[in-house]
Parts: C-alpha cells; sequence; structure tokens
C-alpha cells in the first residue's frame, strides 16, 4: 500500500489535503467551518505538545471528547505525533473509562474530566514528524466482552487507509459531504471522520448528545450531506418518519444489524437517485467486510453481500473446513483491515484471531456470525453461534451484562436476554433472581440505579423480570429461549387514566399507545417502563412535531419520561409549522 501524504498514516493523507489546498473546508459543526490548513495546523501543536510530554510511538492517548470539532482536532494531533488515540465517550460512567484507559495501558488524556488535560493547554511546536509504519497502531475501540469486561481492538493504519482510501463501495472523495453521527467510541466514527478527512472531503459533525431522526434530517438538509452512514435501526425510523430527508444524499449506508427488505424497497421509491449500500463489519476487521448495493430487493432478506476491498472471507464449518454454498456456516474474515488483536488479552486474541486454514502464514477473525453463500458468492447472514446481538448498532455480550447484575449484592443470579424483532424495536432485558433476604418489590429499580453508573447507555437493560427461578430446558441450562418469550410479552399494557387527561396528555397518549402498542397509559405511566428507548423516542418526538405542532427534544423524553411530565414539557413549548412525514 502507498503511503499518502508525506509522512504516512491516516494522517498523511489528511496533511496531503491541507498541504495540496488549505483553504479546503474539511469540517462542518454548526456555523462553524474548519478548512484543511487549519485542521491540520492546530492537530500539529497538539501533537508538538503531546511529544513535550514524551508521548510518541507506542504511546496510547485517550481522547476523552463528544463529538466535535475539537475532538477530531485531538484524534489528528495524536496520530501525527505517532501514536494511537483511544476513544473515551464522556456519557460513559466514570468506572468503564477507567477501566478502558487501564485496559489500553493509557497514560495520558486529553480533553474533559478528572485527570484530563484541556486540548487548549496541551501545544507546542512539532520538531520532528515520526514516520508511521501501516502496521502501527491507529486507534484502540472497546466492545462489549464475553468475559464481563469490554475488549479493546487494536487497529491499524493499514485497516483505516483500506477502508477509506481503497473502497470499492461507497465512493468517497473531494465532492462529498460525510455525516459525523456516531459516538466517538463507536468504530462507525472511524469511516465518519477519516473516511472524510482522509479524502478531502468535508466532514459534517453532529452535534453532542442524543438526537432524533427529526434532528438527523435537519442536519443532512443544512450541510447538503451525500454520504450517510446509519445504525440500521435509525435508517428504518428515517424510511418511516423522515424519507423526504434522504432523498438528496447520494449514498446511504446502513450498518450494524439486519436490513429490512421492506424499508430498502420504501426507500428506493422515496429516494431514486440514491445508492443504498448494506455494510455489514465487526470493529475487529475496521469496520466494514461486506457489502451490498441495494436496488429493489424482491425477496425477504438483504445480503450482506461479497467482501469490500482489501478483504476475503470464508465460510468454515466447526473443524474449520469450507462448506458448500447454501450451507450455514460460520463467517471468517482476513485481509488487510484485520486488527492486530485485543489489549492485554492475548489469549482471547488466539481464541478469535486464527490461522487461516486454507493460507499459511495467514490469520483470520472468526466472526460468531453465521451466513450462507449463495452460488454467486453472494453472502445471506443466518444468525449468531452465540447470545451476542445487535441494539442500536452497539455490540452486546449478554455474559458482560450479566456480570455487572451479579455485582449486586441483592441478586442472587441474572440473565440477559434480548427481545424484538427488528433493529428499531430490540430490547435488552435484565431477568434477576433475588438473593436470600432480599426483596423483590423495588429489586430491578435499584439495580439499575447501580448499573448505569458502571455500564455504557446501551448495555442497561431497557426492561426488566425478576422470578423466583430461571426456567430449565431438559438438559438442565437455563431456557433462555422461555426468557424471551416471558420478556416479550412486555412490561404490561399501562394503565387506565384515574383523571380525566388534558389535552396534552390525551394527544401523547394517543401517540404513545401507537408507538409502544399498549392498550392504555395513565399520566404516571413511564416511557420507558412500557418498552421505550431512544429510536421509539424519536418516532414519538416525530408525531408529535406532526400532529401538535411541537419540537420537542430527545432529552425532554429522557428528562421528562412520564407522560404527565412529557405533557407539561409541551404545554411550554411553542407550536412551530407542522413537518410532513414523507
Amino acid at each position: 500500500m502507498p503511503e499518502p501524504g508525506t509522512y504516512g498514516g491516516v494522517h498523511g493523507a489528511v496533511a496531503g489535503w491541507a498541504a495540496r489546498e488549505p483553504d479546503r473546508p474539511a469540517v462542518l459543526a454548526g456555523d462553524e467551518v474548519v478548512g484543511y490548513g487549519e485542521l491540520v495546523a492546530r492537530a500539529d501543536r497538539v501533537a508538538g505538545g503531546l511529544a513535550g510530554l514524551g508521548v510518541g510511538p507506542g504511546s496510547t492517548v485517550g481522547v476523552r471528547l463528544p463529538r466535535s470539532v475539537d475532538f477530531v482536532v485531538a484524534a489528528l494531533g495524536v496520530l501525527t505525533a505517532g501514536a494511537d488515540y483511544l476513544p473515551l465517550d464522556p456519557a460513559y460512567p466514570a468506572e468503564r473509562l477507567r477501566m478502558m484507559t487501564a485496559t489500553a495501558g493509557c497514560r495520558t488524556v486529553l480533553g474533559d474530566g478528572p485527570g484530563a488535560l484541556p486540548l487548549a493547554g496541551v501545544t507546542g511546536p512539532l520538531d520532528v514528524r515520526p514516520r508511521v509504519h501501516p502496521e502501527d497502531l491507529a486507534y484502540t475501540m472497546f466492545t462489549s466482552g464475553s468475559t464481563g469486561t469490554p475488549k479493546g481492538v487494536l487497529v491499524t493504519h493499514r485497516g483505516v487507509l483500506r477502508l477509506v482510501r481503497e473502497p470499492n463501495v461507497p465512493r468517497l472523495g473531494p465532492d462529498e459531504v460525510v455525516l459525523h453521527l456516531s459516538s466517538t467510541s463507536f468504530d462507525a466514527a472511524t469511516f465518519d471522520i477519516w473516511g472524510a478527512l482522509a479524502n478531502g472531503a468535508r466532514l459534517a459533525v453532529a452535534p453532542p448528545g442524543r438526537l432524533s431522526a427529526t434532528d438527523v434530517g435537519e442536519l443532512v438538509r443544512r450541510h447538503g450531506v451525500t454520504v450517510a452512514l446509519l445504525p440500521t435501526g435509525l435508517f428504518h425510523l428515517m424510511v418511516d418518519e423522515r424519507a423526504s430527508d434522504l432523498a438528496g444524499v447520494g449514498q446511504v449506508l446502513p450498518a450494524g444489524d439486519v436490513l429490512s427488505a421492506a424499508h430498502a424497497r420504501r426507500f428506493a421509491a422515496a429516494a431514486p437517485r440514491s445508492r443504498l449500500i448494506n455494510m455489514y463489519g465487526p470493529t475487529e476487521v475496521t469496520v466494514a467486510t461486506t457489502y451490498h448495493e441495494v436496488g429493489d430487493p424482491a425477496g425477504d432478506d438483504v445480503p450482506i453481500g461479497r467482501p469490500v476491498a482489501g478483504t476475503y472471507v470464508r465460510v468454515l464449518d466447526r473443524d474449520l473446513a469450507e462448506v458448500p454454498p447454501g450451507t450455514v456456516g460460520q463467517l471468517y474474515a482476513g485481509g488487510t483491515g484485520l486488527a492486530r488483536g485485543y489489549a492485554g488479552d492475548p489469549g482471547l486474541t488466539a481464541d478469535r484471531f486464527v490461522p487461516d486454514p486454507l493460507a499459511a502464514g495467514r490469520r483470520l477473525y472468526a466472526t460468531g456470525d453465521l451466513v450462507r453463500q449463495d452460488p454467486d458468492g453472494t453472502l445471506r447472514f443466518a444468525g449468531r453461534v452465540d447470545d451476542q446481538f445487535k441494539k442500536r448498532g452497539f455490540r452486546v455480550d449478554p455474559a458482560e451484562v450479566e456480570a455487572a447484575l451479579r455485582a449486586d449484592p441483592a441478586v442472587r443470579d441474572a440473565v440477559v436476554v434480548g427481545t424484538g424483532d427488528s433493529a428499531e424495536t430490540r430490547r435488552l432485558v435484565g431477568c434477576l433472581l433475588p438473593a436470600a433476604g432480599a426483596a423483590p418489590d423495588g429489586l430491578a429499580a435499584a439495580v439499575r440505579d447501580r448499573v448505569a453508573g458502571v455500564l455504557p447507555e446501551h448495555l442497561v437493560p431497557d426492561g426488566w423480570l425478576v422470578l423466583d427461578a430461571f426456567p430449565l430446558t431438559v438438559n438442565g441450562k437455563v431456557d433462555r429461549a422461555a426468557l424471551r418469550a416471558a420478556a416479550g410479552a412486555g412490561p404490561g399494557p399501562g394503565t387506565e387514566p384515574g383523571r380525566a387527561l388534558d389535552p396534552q396528555e390525551a394527544e401523547l397518549a394517543a401517540i404513545w399507545r401507537e408507538v409502544l402498542g399498549v392498550d392504555a397509559v395513565g399520566p404516571d405511566d413511564d416511557f420507558f417502563a412500557l418498552g421505550g428507548q431512544s429510536l421509539l423516542a424519536s418516532k414519538v418526538i416525530s408525531h408529535a412535531r406532526r400532529r401538535l405542532g411541537v419540537s420537542l427534544s430527545m432529552a425532554a423524553v429522557f428528562d421528562a419520561p412520564t407522560l404527565g411530565e412529557l405533557a407539561a414539557v409541551v404545554r411550554g413549548q411553542a407550536v412551530v409549522a407542522p413537518v410532513s412525514a414523507d
């Protein structure tokens, strides 16, 4: 792979654009526009400051900043110093962030919060630009882990450059505007940030915090976004609620979960000039492993397609022998996108990154995903070999959540299951057995409060079951299917109002009944206790804007979760012009 720029690495590609066209817009954030020359100059000053602190090749630097221009500057500065960066989402609990920095061997943190160095204070002249080898680390990205702790995936410059500089799909170039919507601690940010900046494109950065479908649509329109990688659940919601906002986006890439063929057909009708590209790939293969450009799917499923550039795949059985087309096997992936392994865990690395049985000297990553290969080589997702699943695009390993729940002294045992048959309805349900002497009443709420201080929001269960015993299979194992069935029955139909609802409560109650599928809603009912989650909250916001002419934020729904509380927020809102759903 030729090294872009003058000193190699991902940052070299960005610096090359700054040298050629310093005034070219690089980052758009609200009203702020940062050019390539200014961006690289700011990153160089950060790199010089880090060098003065002894940071260089082999160092890992944490970046504890939300999605922002400052995060981009800090990450680029770390790479320019020859180090690799560890994205630390400030929304994560402090204990989670401490565990991540310790596992990654990170001694320096830039950004906000205790122990971090403010970005503005880390500056200095950059006397030497360390050359970077393609196999050097670019970043460490944490995912949910089966051992009860998160796994730090070690990603190289080669892997990132293969993703953003050599893609067979999507098209990335200087005329594009790439949306940056994901959390900084989610690997989709790799595609967003470096897919734009390594190619001279503009990066449209969403503001920090939770965003509704309406917020996303307005951001897309404001900046003229042409490339958008969206979590599959959000894509489905956008098609349902804000399809016209995506019609001008030239390339839309749903990723992270099973793409609905019905939504793909609806998108094709609403945005006939847009390319819809179904993307699949674990963090361990640098964001993307396969892709499928979706036309008008005739069947009930959308393939995950064929390998992206620089990647090859094998479908193997338990003995690591290739299976014939049409037979379900586990998907293994190799090539230049393959991560180095897991930080501080050589045993797990050896278990998941295995020798390629058909190519001596090469490694494959065992994805844990089951697939079926068509005669023409097209891959179709067929499930998992374990209990992992995706929630809003994030990997969820139930074992990690269960370990956090069992750490509570009031819990004798815990099992976590996923319910919901689509990306936007997927819920995480914690099933608890009370410890001896612990009262069942109030147990779920107390445990939830505790684990919310340990786990990131996407790993905290959305619903709870408190049981006397777990159902067992004939082999004496916990019957997870039975628990999923019990959890899937839902948290209840809601409560009949004990009094007449005022107009705002009545309108919101009708929206909640439709979105949540409950029979009744009272003023004290909690949206999340009735089965709500962030994607469904976004749907409530869209319906409220369309029906009531009010503009609610995601924060409003989370901060005022009961019907009565949210109705009070609505009463205080100025009425805006309703927006069409299509």
